[in-house]
């Protein structure tokens, strides 16, 4: 019982111990934690900022700018007088606290003395930012003082010197720079009185406003030397080419050029008042239409005298085209009528040449209309030379379609030669087709194959006599021939298979002869092949029943008499 009480003693005791040495070491920390804090408070107090408000106190601010400055010291003494006394009080009780044994309000205290000292390290960050900003702002009004005063001397030099590029605009130009400059002496004077946030106000006006009077005095000699001098002689010239050109007999599409001239004329007086104005951009606008509508009367003028040289050159190459074509029109007609007593022509190729004898016509009433305005001063060249060159176009497909129907009709001759030659040829084909079976000594000859020969004997008759008429189907003649081939070719085969079928037949009735009266099945195939040879005149069935029969008594032997026979045809 004593021995439990006494471990219970000593574990009290030791933990105890062990509380005591976890706060004292935490009050250590503590204090060297607040003696950073206290190092850093020192390193912001050491900063210069109090010797650089003192030095800014010397650039004679007024105005907004010293009230801004004002503020900016004001906010720094605030931290001198309060922030770093409350920081020195606010250390101080934490130096006592941090004695007792409370180490959670000690720790709490820590973190808002740490807190509070970045929050005061953070003011006079913006403190000392806002200083460099005033003194920044000071220099930079003062170099934009010296460099405004260098471009207006430099401007009024330019207006003194060059008073005749800026024309009629000087007036404006010089009331705009002294306006400016009377700007200049306020800036100037603000600037010098430290009142920097009034001067700011008038700069950024001020500064603006002189870049656009140093575009104006850039821009303006050009324009005024193109209104002034350039375009009041491109359209004196205008006018006098004009006129030289109506009194040389040129005549043109656009009967108002001299209207147009005087109107480009009131235009270029209207952009240059602008330009005294100092309106530049729709000065700049008024000029560049100017100039483009001079540029379209040059290019309307160039292209009459242009267009008259090339109708001299073209008038006579189309008289002599047209004459051609008249002469092809007449000779393809001539060809035509020679041929249409002969051939039907069925293409409406004389119908055709005649509507190209209407237009050659036509195109030659235009040309000669062409050359008594040419002689009568009534020529609009760029409208002519357009003219001839649809007419050049016209006679051109005129000249192709003329060549299509000759190369149509030109082979005609030659076609017909061509029918009665094969025409021949196949009526002597189907004598040697006669004179074959003639000579072949048939029982007969099959119905089928009698119309067949009798069609194709009626088709050549039919054509024979349709190529001896006075005048020909040239096309129609050429199908009957087309049909007369292909039906010859036909009889012929059929002539020729007939020819083997029936030898066939004889050698098969001859070799069956010897089995007829042995052999019973043979003797009745042999007596209706015998039927199909000599009465129906059927070579093909004759052969065909009986070799089926020969071939069963005897195998081999049908189509060694089938090889023999072709062999000798």
């Amino acid at each position: 019982m004593t021995s439990s009480l006494l471990k219970v003693v000593i574990g009290i005791f030791v933990i105890a111990i062990i509380i005591y040495i976890v706060i004292f070491v935490i009050q250590r920390m503590t204090v060297k934690k607040v003696s950073e804090l206290q190092l850093k408070k020192q390193k912001l107090t050491e900063l210069d900022t109090k010797d650089e408000l003192k030095k800014s106190e010397k650039l004679s601010l007024t105005g907004k700018s010293l009230k801004k400055f004002q503020e900016i010291q004001k906010k720094y003494q605030d931290i001198e007088k309060n922030d770093f006394k409350e920081f020195d009080r606010s250390v101080d009780l934490l130096l006592f606290d941090v004695k007792g044994w409370n180490i959670v309000k000690t720790q709490q205290q820590y973190h808002q003395l740490e807190l509070f000292l970045d929050e005061i390290a953070n003011k006079i960050v913006e403190v000392r930012q806002e200083l460099e900003a005033l003194k920044a702002i000071d220099e930079a009004h003062r170099q934009a003082v010296r460099e405004l005063e260098g471009k207006y001397q430099f401007l009024r030099k330019e207006l003194l010197t060059k008073n005749f590029e800026f024309g009629d605009s000087i007036d404006k130009l010089e009331e705009m720079l002294a306006s400016l400059e009377d700007d200049f002496d306020e800036f100037t004077q603000l600037t010098n009185q430290g009142d920097h946030t009034a001067a700011t106000d008038i700069y950024d006006q001020l500064n603006d406003e002189t870049k656009q009077l140093e575009m104006m005095i850039e821009q303006i000699p050009a324009i005024r030397q193109q209104l002034s001098i350039d375009f009041p002689a491109q359209i004196n010239e205008l006018k006098s080419a004009h006129q030289q050109l109506l009194e040389d007999g040129y005549l043109f599409e656009d009967q108002n050029i001299a209207k147009n001239i005087d109107s480009i004329d009131a235009s270029r007086v209207i952009a240059s008042n602008l330009l005294d104005e100092l309106e530049i951009d729709e000065a700049k606008a008024a000029t560049s239409k100017i100039a483009k509508q001079i540029d379209g009367i040059y290019s309307k003028m160039q292209a009459e005298l242009d267009a008259k040289k090339e109708v001299k050159r073209v008038l006579p190459e189309v008289s002599r085209f047209i004459e051609h074509a008249k002469r092809q029109n007449h000779l393809l007609l001539m060809e035509l009528d020679r041929l249409g007593q002969r051939y039907i022509l069925t293409n409406q190729e004389i119908g055709t040449t005649h509507k190209f004898g209407e237009e050659i016509e036509k195109v030659s009433a235009q040309y000669r209309q062409i050359m008594l305005d040419v002689q009568f001063n009534k020529a609009i060249y760029t409208s002519i030379n357009y003219v001839l060159n649809e007419i050049e176009n016209k006679l051109t497909k005129l000249e192709e379609e003329h060549q299509k129907i000759w190369n149509g009709v030109a082979s005609l001759n030659e076609r017909e030669q061509n029918i009665k030659k094969i025409l021949e040829q196949s009526a002597f084909k189907l004598r040697d087709i006669k004179r074959s079976v003639e000579q072949m000594n048939l029982p007969g000859l099959s119905q089928e194959y009698r119309n067949q020969y009798e069609h194709v004997n009626y088709l050549i008759g039919k054509l024979d006599q349709d190529i001896q008429a006075i005048r020909i189907d040239i096309d129609d003649v050429e199908k009957q021939n087309q049909v007369i081939l292909k039906y010859t070719t036909e009889i012929e085969q059929l002539t020729n298979d007939m020819q083997s079928d029936a030898r066939l037949a004889e050698q098969l009735l001859q070799y069956a002869n010897r089995y007829r009266l042995k052999n019973q099945q043979i003797g009745k195939t042999y007596q209706a092949a015998l039927v199909a040879y000599q009465e129906q005149y059927d070579y093909k069935q004759a052969q065909s029943v009986l070799g089926k029969a020969i071939e069963m008594v005897e195998p081999g032997v049908y189509q060694k008499l089938k090889d023999s026979i072709t062999l000798e045809n």
